[in-house]
């Protein structure tokens, strides 16, 4: 795991990441529950092997089961076969405000990731499960989307201030594989009414992203999260 994930999580907790990447044995994803923690009723880890869309798909089938992200971290793995396995983590509530006080329970989570492996596997045609698009905002809408300096000094970091609505996440991270942009490392923050996203993104085949593909990839960023905007 990289440096920023060691520094992170404590033991304890890197063990129980461990535990849901063992307990995948070979299967397309698996789905796990976490001790609930950041004021969020549940949390889960999510274990498949790293692919573009992948954080799009996660957050469809957490939107088709009627679950709503509060924070999100997305870290990629180096197995011992070589292959980059992505283990992301969500705290989560339920997207209906009578319920949102309700932990996810064993039951939820087979059913998201029955969800989630048929449509990262084709058995579930995405068309025909394809979740709403972002809830609409009650007022006006202030958003900020800006690339800004990552730790190696590169302009990789692109970062989103908006409202929290229900689906905003999967409308983000829709946008950017949209733009065919590879997204490497994500950190989801909610802070009352407002998200702050970061996003550390490259091109599919790993090279930096060009000043003209950032102006791209903000206009469409900025038009999936406020069409308002577009």
């Amino acid at each position: 795991m990289p440096r920023s994930y060691r520094a992170a999580y404590s033991e304890q907790a890197s063990t129980a990441h461990a535990d849901a990447s063992a307990a995948r044995r070979g299967a397309t994803a698996y789905v796990g529950l976490l001790p609930a923690t950041r004021g969020a009723p549940s949390a889960l880890c999510v274990v498949t092997d790293d692919r573009p869309g992948l954080l799009a798909t996660i957050s469809a089938a957490l939107v088709l089961h009627g679950v709503d992200v509060m924070d999100a971290e997305a870290h990629t793995r180096r197995t011992s076969g070589g292959t980059r396995e992505a283990v992301d983590l969500f705290w989560v509530r339920r997207a209906t405000p009578s319920r949102r006080d309700e932990p996810l329970t064993e039951a939820d989570v087979a059913e998201v990731q029955s969800t989630l492996v048929g449509l990262l596997d084709g058995s579930l045609d995405s068309e025909t499960a394809r979740p709403p698009d972002v809830a609409p905002a009650t007022g006006p809408i202030e958003t900020n989307v800006r690339f800004v300096e990552s730790d190696d000094g590169a302009l990789s970091v692109l970062e989103i201030e908006t409202d929290d609505r229900s689906g905003l996440l999967l409308a983000l991270s829709r946008a950017l594989f949209q733009q065919r942009v590879q997204i490497e490392q994500s950190e989801v923050k909610t802070q009352g009414a407002r998200v702050r996203d970061r996003f550390h993104i490259v091109e599919l085949d790993g090279s930096p992203i060009s000043d003209e593909r950032r102006l791209k990839i903000q206009v469409a960023v900025l038009g999936a999260v406020d069409p308002t905007t577009s």
